[in-house]
Parts: C-alpha cells; sequence; structure tokens
C-alpha cells in the first residue's frame, strides 16, 4: 500500500509555533504526527514570542507551521520572520492584515461556520484545520463510552451453587 504524498516536498526540517493559550496537541503527538507526513524530517518548537521550546532549532527550515490564535500578545514583525525562516508558511489569520500574503497557506477561523462554539474545542478545531493545511492528516477519534464496569456484573444471571 503506497503512502499519500506529502503537500509541500522536500520537507526535511519543520518549525512549530505553539500557541499561547490553548496547547490541544502535546509536542511529542505534534513531532509523531509531522514525522508520518514527512518521513524523515526533524521538528523543533518556539512559543508566540519566538523563544525556543526545547532544543533550539536552525534559523532557515523547509516548514513552519503557526498555531498562533487571534489576539495572542506577538511582535509586529513576527509574520514577517517567519516567512524568512521558512521555505513555506502554514498558520492562522490573527488579524494582521499582511499575514496573508507572507503565509502561503492561512487558516481563517472567521469565516469557518462549522467552527464549535466551546473555546477549547474550537482551538482543537482550528489547529487540527492548520495541521491539513500543512498535509498532516489528523483523524478525530469519537468520544469516550461511559465506563460500564459496575453495570455489567448487576446484568449478569446469577451463578449456580453445586
Amino acid at each position: 500500500m503506497s503512502q499519500a504524498s506529502p503537500v509541500f516536498s522536500g520537507v526535511k526540517s519543520v518549525l512549530v509555533v505553539l500557541s499561547s493559550r490553548a496547547l490541544c496537541f502535546d509536542q511529542s503527538g505534534l513531532r509523531s504526527l509531522i514525522t508520518h507526513a514527512y518521513p524523515g524530517s526533524v521538528v523543533f518548537f518556539i512559543s508566540t514570542s519566538g523563544d525556543p521550546v526545547g532544543v533550539t532549532g536552525p534559523k532557515n527550515v523547509d516548514l513552519v507551521i503557526d498555531f498562533t490564535e487571534p489576539g495572542a500578545r506577538q511582535s509586529i514583525g513576527f509574520a514577517p520572520k517567519m516567512r524568512g525562516r521558512g521555505k513555506f508558511v502554514v498558520g492562522r489569520n490573527t488579524g494582521w492584515f499582511y499575514r496573508k500574503s507572507k503565509y502561503d497557506r492561512i487558516y481563517d477561523q472567521s469565516v469557518d461556520s462549522e467552527i464549535p462554539g466551546d473555546y477549547i474545542e474550537s482551538e482543537h478545531w482550528a489547529q487540527r484545520k492548520v495541521l491539513e493545511l500543512a498535509g498532516i492528516p489528523v483523524i478525530r477519534q469519537g468520544g469516550v463510552t461511559p465506563d460500564r464496569s459496575k453495570d455489567i456484573a448487576s446484568t449478569l444471571p446469577p451463578l449456580q451453587n453445586r
């Protein structure tokens, strides 16, 4: 069975800008998703202020994934700086008008009619959409079923005495 080809070709290094308000995927989970979509790639993380999280990444990378949400504190030159660091840049529309012209692909949650009303769910939805724009498939799993371990025993027939 052949693996689907990634959206961007030649990606060997990825820089992820983590959201400052809600992190819906942990670093190891993101690294796993990204390396599955782009085999052989190395993943680095930074905060919305530009500080490295963990190992400091190289100056230039092949793909930048920016999870910065609307309203986050960020320098006015952050988007052009990310454009300069990455060959391909994917992110969210944060309200700055030049972000649409600097990034290759933008997810605009203000025009998405399917986004959930709950803040955490909407943040998870938006981050998943950004990953999909970057060519990283994310399969949403169903909800957890209720624990029935205490109910099952009461529905079984009584044991026979010998």
